[in-house]
C-alpha cells in the first residue's frame, strides 16, 4: 500500500506540473498538442548528486552542461570541469532590449578559452532583440566577428525572449511570422560560416515560431521545476537557473544535453 501510495503521489505531482506548464505556454504551431506526449520519457530521468539524468535502454544518453555569461562574474573552468561539467553554452554578446546597440559579453573571451583549455566542449549563445530580418543578419554577422573562426563542439544558439509582464521590450509587437523570418535570417547566416544552430526558449517564447521553417536548427528548451514536457525533438533541457557547480560564485543554470 506505501508503495502504490508514492506512486499515485508522483503521477498526482507529474499531472499538476503539467496542467501548469499547459496554462503558461502557447502550442507550438503545427503540433496540435505539444504538451499531452513528451518527447522523451518522463520515466527516464532521474537525478544524481542533485542534477537530472537521462536512462535509456543503454544506459545514460545525457550530458551535464551550464550556460554562463558575465553575471557570474570570473569563473575557474578547471573546478568546473571537476565538477563534472561536460558542456557549456556561453553568451558571446546581446542586444540591448530598448535601444538596440550591440554589445559583446565582457567575459567571452576569457569563458571560451578557459573552458577550453579545461577539456570542456562549447557551444556560444546571443541575446537578441532583433525586429527585422536586416537586424538578424547583423546579429549574425557581430557573433561571427566576435568568434573569429574558432571551433566549437557545439552550436551557436539564438535567444530571442520576449520580456516579462511590466517590462517594454522592442521584440514583444512582433508576430509569429516575423519572429520566425528573424530566427530563420539568424540562423542562415551562422551555417553558411559552417557552425551548428540552435534556438533557446521556453513554451511561451517558442510558441512563435512555425517549425516546418526552423526544421534544421536544432531546439534548446528552458523548463524548470519539473520534467521537459516539449514534444519536439530537443538537443539541450535547461531545467534549473539555481544550480550550484565548483569553481562558479552563486547561482547557474544546469542544463541536460542530449548529444
Amino acid at each position: 500500500m506505501q508503495a502504490v501510495g508514492k506512486t499515485a503521489m508522483r503521477v498526482a505531482c507529474a499531472l499538476v506540473a503539467l496542467a501548469v506548464v499547459v496554462a503558461l505556454c502557447a502550442c507550438v504551431p503545427g503540433a496540435s498538442s505539444p504538451w499531452s506526449s513528451p518527447y522523451y520519457d518522463w520515466e527516464g530521468f532521474h537525478q544524481q548528486n542533485g542534477r537530472f539524468v537521462y536512462e535509456g535502454e543503454g544506459g545514460l544518453v545525457t550530458e551535464t552542461g551550464v550556460d554562463v555569461s558575465d553575471n557570474q562574474g570570473w569563473i575557474d573552468w578547471w573546478a568546473v570541469a571537476d565538477d563534472g561539467i561536460d558542456f557549456a553554452l556561453i553568451r558571446c554578446g546581446f542586444r540591448g532590449s530598448s535601444e538596440g546597440g550591440l554589445y559583446p559579453d565582457d567575459y567571452f573571451e576569457y569563458n571560451l578559452a578557459s573552458a577550453h583549455d579545461a577539456g570542456i566542449a562549447c557551444g556560444v549563445y546571443f541575446f537578441s532583440q532583433a525586429v527585422t530580418v536586416e537586424e538578424a543578419q547583423e546579429e549574425a554577422r557581430f557573433v561571427l566577428d566576435l568568434l573569429g573562426g574558432v571551433p566549437l563542439e557545439h552550436p551557436v544558439a539564438f535567444d530571442h525572449e520576449r520580456e516579462a509582464e511590466g517590462i517594454d521590450s522592442r521584440v514583444d509587437e512582433l508576430t509569429g511570422e516575423q519572429a520566425t523570418a528573424v530566427a530563420q535570417a539568424f540562423c542562415e547566416v551562422i551555417q553558411d560560416a559552417g557552425y551548428k544552430t540552435m534556438i533557446y526558449g521556453n513554451g511561451y517564447d517558442l510558441a512563435r515560431y512555425d517549425w516546418d521553417v526552423l526544421e534544421h536548427d536544432e531546439l534548446w528548451y528552458a523548463e524548470y521545476g519539473s520534467f521537459p514536457s516539449c514534444r519536439q525533438p530537443y538537443a539541450v533541457w535547461q531545467y534549473t537557473n539555481d544550480g550550484q557547480v565548483d569553481g562558479i560564485d552563486g547561482a547557474v543554470d544546469l542544463n541536460l544535453g542530449f548529444w
